[in-house]
């Protein structure tokens, strides 16, 4: 058995579009932060006694379930990867839980299969680096998850299925942001990011994205070697809104946000024409990730509190990576 907790992740340059369904490999390089306080916590128990998996799921603030559908079947596959692997066929008993909100826009698959990557992984005994469990989560199906498992500043490179990982740029303590999630929107998301994904690359805008990308990459790199916040600010927004216009494009189209995304959009703008420094971006949902200063963090957090359209907000800063949790007896 083995426990392990993992964070989600906020992309400043974004992972969309696969370009190989099969390996989970993106079109590009993305670059991320990992968040200190939305965490998923996950446990792995093989046990001989058991004829099938057993999955639990929790999810912020409802009571445990057991896992259905597309959900159970791509947590099995993964247990099956990681057995596989190992040379055991055991199944296993898994509970899972999030504290925030899971399928609206916050990375909850990300710090989901993170958790179940490392749990598993200890859990058979298998002496895995950070750059194989990086490897093995992003084929979890949920690519984003190989981000969260270094710590701190991460990029995830685009390459074959052994080059395909993510590195730790700068850790945690290197710059002291803060991320808050106004959350403008509670419910799961209609369309899933898998499927959006799939249909990235049938909008007309998708090649200039992929162009932008690459200087993108290079400018956020350097805003974060150099901790400046006004070039990072600049090209999160810029490669937020280049993502969802992808989604906009595509055929069919897919629209994330809704007013409440939009009034926090329009908010942070005449904030910082104030004076105040603050930078939004949002990934596959209507929630708002606001970036700025730690110094920044209560003011910011109180303007957003204050907006009708946002019911609550989630406070991180940069965070570990996943890591196991030690058994208590």
């Amino acid at each position: 058995m083995a426990t392990a907790v993992a964070p989600a992740n906020i992309a400043f340059i974004k992972y969309w579009g696969m370009r190989d369904p099969e390996h989970i490999l993106p079109y590009n390089s993305s670059i991320s932060m990992n968040l200190d306080a939305c965490l998923t916590t996950t446990t792995v128990l093989f046990d001989p006694a058991l004829d099938t998996d057993e999955i639990t799921l929790t999810w912020y603030q409802q009571v445990p379930h057991p896992a259905t559908g597309r959900p159970r079947e791509r947590v099995g596959a993964h247990l099956d990867r990681l057995r596989q692997l190992a040379g055991v066929d055991t199944r296993a008993r898994v509970t899972s839980q999030n504290n925030f909100p899971a399928d609206a826009g916050i990375a909850s698959s990300a710090a989901g299969f993170a958790a179940l990557t490392l749990a598993t992984a200890a859990a058979l005994n298998l002496d895995l680096d950070t750059t194989t469990l990086s490897r093995l989560a992003r084929r979890s199906g949920s690519g984003s998850a190989c981000r969260s498992i270094p710590d701190g500043f991460v990029e995830w490179y685009n390459g074959n299925d052994q080059k395909s990982i993510a590195v730790t740029i700068a850790p945690p303590e290197h710059w002291d942001l803060a991320d808050i999630v106004a959350v403008v929107d509670m419910q799961p998301k209609k369309i899933g990011s898998a499927e959006n994904h799939r249909l990235a690359s049938t909008s007309p805008y998708f090649g200039t994205r992929l162009y932008e990308v690459q200087q993108r990459l290079d400018t956020v790199r350097q805003a974060i070697a150099q901790r400046d916040l006004t070039l990072l600010g600049t090209m999160i927004e810029a490669d937020t809104i280049s993502m969802h216009v992808v989604c906009m494009t595509q055929t069919p189209p897919s629209i994330y946000w809704d007013s409440g995304t939009l009034a926090v959009m329009h908010a942070i703008r005449a904030w910082r024409d104030e004076g105040l420094e603050s930078y939004f971006t949002m990934d596959a949902g209507a929630n708002v990730h606001v970036i700025c200063a730690a110094s920044d963090q209560h003011d910011v957090q109180q303007r957003l509190e204050r907006l009708s359209a946002v019911q609550f907000t989630l406070v991180n800063r940069p965070g570990p990576g996943a890591r196991l949790i030690p058994e208590t007896s």
